[in-house]
């Protein structure tokens, strides 16, 4: 079980290109949605609609990979 949810590590793809760890080269990685948050948005207190990226997080060492299309 992973840290972040209830879901296994597994390989992703990118653009038909295999997902490897940027620190440590591990391929295998959890999921999770995370908001970016924009300064005016937060001034106003409007964080909540800004976008979302999908993050892949290694199952090894833990570093966040940021993905938004």
């Amino acid at each position: 079980m992973g840290l972040f949810s209830a879901e296994e590590a597994k390989p992703y793809q990118i653009d038909n290109k295999q997902l490897i760890c940027t620190f440590c080269e591990n391929e295998t990685f959890y999921t999770r949605r995370e908001q970016l948050h924009s300064p005016t948005r937060t001034f106003f207190n409007l964080e909540w609609t800004d976008s979302t990226a999908m993050c892949f997080v290694c199952s090894s060492c833990g570093f966040m990979h940021w993905f938004m299309r």
